[in-house]
């Protein structure tokens, strides 16, 4: 059904509003998909924009919330609500809960796709725009020209190699292989949208490849396979065999590439640097270092404060009063986690928030699972595209945090809103 066709009970007015809404969805989030590689600013205005139509559209009448609707509330509601209770009850601090409270901007972005409507075809343009233009960034940044600047742009930091180079190199790697789900799931496409999803995907891969950040190398096989699994040529027999074979010629690329094959030799080393000698100054102020000492340092901090932890408004105090009694390196002053999903949870937040944790990412997993069923064409592949982010985002919290950055968290959430809509089967389809 078309979504300009798409009843809207007692108000001719508001039926046209939506369908306007509904053929400028895809150029928006074109648009926001280019500007994470361009200009920051502009990509949190946009997503800020995002959520304001979709208040909007919730508010017009013929609106319908149905039950897996109310499950992808639900898993969006959990954690932001369990920062809250933290912070009622150990302090406050508002500054730390804007990341978390992303994902409740990620439920009026939902509803605004389940009510206008948005083609696969649209979506795919925008991921390969952003391939495209992720490439280009990363191979002016590896040739030094302009200096730099060009990254920024005077309108704020993208996510460049000269700015933020780790979720750069993270999101370039989830709309690289968008663009390749993108393109397997494509067979009726023209020739001209597959070119353009290969040529996103290689300007991704790119990106990735130059941005030097081995969480995003990890995601890559873990997103091929899930594109080849559920987007993959049919019929199935034999797809277990292509997939896994997929996956290790991935692998045994990716380490045929020397920055690739060094970085990972490189943290290998610093991981048994450390685990020889962890008072070592040397091995505890590496990359693997500091992760492997804010590990330990974190898991000390849960066994003393287990149920709520020592409080998401008292993280920055307990590190520096840390670093001030020199069981922490003054370097972690600088990051706003543990570099890891888990120990940052039972960490900040305890059991209780760590409970809350696994419930979203098990909510979203279950709403995706219930979203696939029976799905074909746009369906499955928006419902592909869900379970990469998903995927892709829980190998990046692994070795970081789950909201390490402000830009990481806006790609995250605006991605997994629109994926989530697009896979429901009452959303009206779109050419």
């Amino acid at each position: 059904m078309r979504a300009d066709a798409w009843p809207v009970a007692g108000s001719p007015r508001a039926g046209r509003l939506i369908a306007n809404l509904g053929r400028a969805l895809p150029w928006l989030l074109s648009a926001f998909l280019l500007s994470l590689m361009l200009s920051g600013a502009l990509a949190r205005n946009l997503a800020l924009l995002l959520m304001l139509l979709g208040l909007l559209a919730v508010a017009l009448p013929g609106r319908h919330i149905d039950r897996l609707d109310r499950r992808f509330m639900l898993a969006a509601v959990v954690l932001p609500a369990a920062y809250l209770l933290n912070m009622v009850v150990l302090g406050w601090n508002m500054r730390a809960f804007d990341r978390p409270a992303h994902l409740l901007w990620a439920i009026p972005v939902y509803l605004l796709v389940r009510r206008c409507g948005l083609s696969a075809r649209g979506l795919l343009a925008g991921f390969a725009a952003a391939g495209l233009a992720a490439g280009g960034v990363a191979l002016l940044a590896k040739a030094e020209l302009l200096g730099g600047p060009l990254m920024r742009l005077e309108f704020g930091r993208p996510m460049g190699p000269f700015s933020s180079p780790g979720p750069f190199g993270n999101y370039s790697a989830v709309i690289a292989m968008a663009c390749l789900a993108g393109w397997l799931g494509g067979g009726e496409r023209r020739a001209g949208w597959r070119l353009a999803a290969l040529l996103g995907m290689s300007g991704g891969l790119v990106a990735t490849v130059l941005s030097e950040t081995r969480s995003a190398w990890a995601s890559l096989p873990v997103m091929a396979t899930l594109a080849l699994v559920l987007v993959g040529t049919r019929p199935a027999r034999g797809r277990g065999l292509a997939t896994a074979a997929a996956a290790i010629l991935l692998v045994a690329g990716a380490l045929a590439v020397d920055t690739v094959r060094e970085r990972l030799l490189l943290g290998a080393s610093e991981v048994q640097a450390y685990l020889a000698d962890p008072t070592a100054v040397a091995a505890r102020e590496t990359s693997m270092g500091l992760r492997l000492l804010s590990w330990e340092w974190g898991w000390q901090q849960f066994l003393a404060h287990p149920v709520l932890g020592i409080g998401v408004a008292n993280f920055r105090a307990t590190v520096d009063a840390a670093v001030a009694a020199g069981a922490l390196p003054a370097v972690l002053r600088n990051f706003n986690g543990l570099h890891n999903l888990l120990v940052d949870h039972l960490t900040t937040t305890g059991l209780v928030g760590t409970l809350a944790m696994l419930g979203f990412w098990l909510g979203m997993f279950r709403y995706f699972g219930a979203a696939r069923r029976g799905a074909v064409g746009p369906r499955r592949l928006f419902a592909c595209w869900g379970l990469m982010v998903l995927a892709a985002e829980l190998v990046f919290a692994s070795v970081g945090s789950m909201f390490a950055s402000s830009l990481g968290t806006v790609a995250f959430t605006v991605l997994l809103a629109v994926c989530a809509a697009g896979a429901h089967p009452a959303t009206p389809a779109r050419r």
